[in-house]
């Protein structure tokens, strides 16, 4: 980091990353920063980890600088180096001790000659080679197309909350002076499966989504109209709610699997789960031979193997039930279930898969754990009292039980797409396969799923 550059931070309670900051404006080929030393750096801000990058930097540019801006792209300069945010200032005049200045007066240091070339195409407002939203102005054109398709009587406010920011995806909040906020929601690879996903889920099962409003395939972008927040903590009805609403919703989409398939939902049916556990085992022997901490003991080959015995049999215990494929959600988090008032709708669907709806159920269930209740009687009941009018209660019963070891299988097979990439894993990301290891392992031990599997 250059010593004389200004860091803003945004809340130093919180373990943070720094980015530099290139503060641009629309109509102009300058950069905003100070003068340090007689020099020109980039400023800096440092804000919270592990939280959305794009939100915390404009809640920090806000902070900092009294500048309402919008995040374009975030560039990164090596591993080693912080990122680089490419942020257009949508406030009249920068304020304080920010001047313009030619991106050729920045000292060289700050940026290496890779994200000059890509500053200054940003900032031409080409958007060939980093996507729509990488360009200068794209805010202002999608006011106008909301405008235009939410009818001049709602007036927007200008106030746009930022979620997530590239060259290819956005989310952001606008507000308006009277009514509802609107949500703009695109994405790109590997996700732009997620538009035609959502679209046809609004399609069969409208009152479990955002209200869906209009689409531009050119950003492969869609608006929605703001369904309620998110809540802070789960109580047990917003639960029972949550998995009532998600039985009715999976049921909607039984016998058009085909079709989510062929939009880009993954396939992670129980056939498909099954046919992999050899390299999964594989994956997961590989995973526990990297491992240097013992504080807990590594699971051998021999026990895998073991392992993978029992979740084949879950396996097909579970296809024996002939339960109908639907949509699994994948993502269950405290953000993706929104509610207002007693009504429940789900968000964000690019983990979409095709597979056994009891999955689903569980993914659902583990959000109970910041409820401080042991409340998965209850939770069955509701989900059950969804399932009656399509399943007898011996195969809900018997699906309750070997759900938790199959979902687990789901959630390491995921998109599958590791199986056709070299495993070059991060440390983090190999631990995190190790946890899952051990989670299969105590769900291969519960009682009552042997008993099952015995009989």
């Amino acid at each position: 980091m250059n010593e004389g550059a200004t860091v803003l931070s945004h809340d130093t309670t919180l373990e943070q990353d720094t980015y530099r900051v290139v503060l641009v404006r629309s109509g102009s080929c300058m950069l905003w920063t100070s003068r340090e030393k007689g020099a020109f750096p980039l400023p800096r801000v440092a804000i919270p980890r592990w939280r959305r990058p794009a939100e915390q930097l404009q809640q920090a540019i806000e902070a900092g600088w009294h500048l309402r801006a919008i995040v374009l792209d975030v560039l990164s300069k090596g591993s080693d180096s912080t990122p680089c945010a490419v942020v257009e200032i949508l406030s009249p005049e920068p304020q304080g001790n920010l001047i313009p200045v030619s991106i050729d007066d920045v000292l060289e240091e700050e940026m290496t000659s890779e994200e000059r070339e890509v500053i200054k195409v940003i900032i031409s407002g080409d958007v060939r080679s980093r996507g729509p939203f990488s360009r200068l102005g794209w805010v202002d054109e999608a006011l106008e197309w909301m405008q235009e398709v939410v009818g001049r009587s709602i007036r927007f406010t200008g106030e746009v909350r930022q979620y997530n920011a590239s060259g290819s995806f956005a989310l952001a909040r606008f507000a308006t002076q009277t009514g509802p906020r609107f949500w703009l929601k695109a994405t790109g690879e590997p996700n732009v499966h997620e538009f035609s996903i959502s679209k046809m889920l609004a399609q069969t099962s409208p009152e479990f989504l955002p209200r869906r409003i209009a689409e531009r395939r050119d950003w492969n972008a869609w608006l929605m109209e703001d369904a309620g927040d998110p809540l802070d903590f789960w109580t047990m009805p917003a639960l029972e709610r949550a998995v009532s609403s998600m039985a009715l919703l999976q049921r909607g989409t039984i016998g058009r699997t085909s079709a989510f398939l062929a939009a880009g939902a993954f396939d992670q049916r129980v056939s498909v789960l099954v046919s992999h556990l050899a390299e999964l085992v594989e994956y997961l022997d590989e995973a526990m031979a990297k491992q240097v901490s013992a504080k807990v003991p590594r699971i051998g080959k021999r026990r895998l193997l073991q392992i993978a015995s029992i979740v084949e049999d879950a396996c097909c215990r579970m296809e024996a039930l002939d339960i109908p494929d639907t949509l699994v959600h994948n993502d269950m988090n405290l953000g993706n279930v929104l509610f207002r008032g007693t009504s429940c709708v789900f968000t964000d669907w690019c983990e979409t898969g095709v597979g056994n709806p009891f999955l689903g159920f569980e993914r659902l269930c583990l959000l109970r754990l910041g409820s401080g209740e042991d409340c998965g009687s209850q939770l069955r009941e509701s989900y059950r009292q969804g399932w009656l009018h399509c399943l007898s209660s011996t195969q809900i019963e018997a699906a309750f039980l070997l759900a938790p070891i199959v979902a687990i299988l789901a959630f390491l097979y995921g998109r599958g797409a590791w199986l056709h990439t070299p495993r070059q894993n991060p440390a983090y990301a190999e631990s995190y396969v190790r946890a899952l290891a051990r989670h299969l392992d105590r769900a291969a031990q519960d009682s009552r799923l042997l008993e099952v599997l015995c009989h």
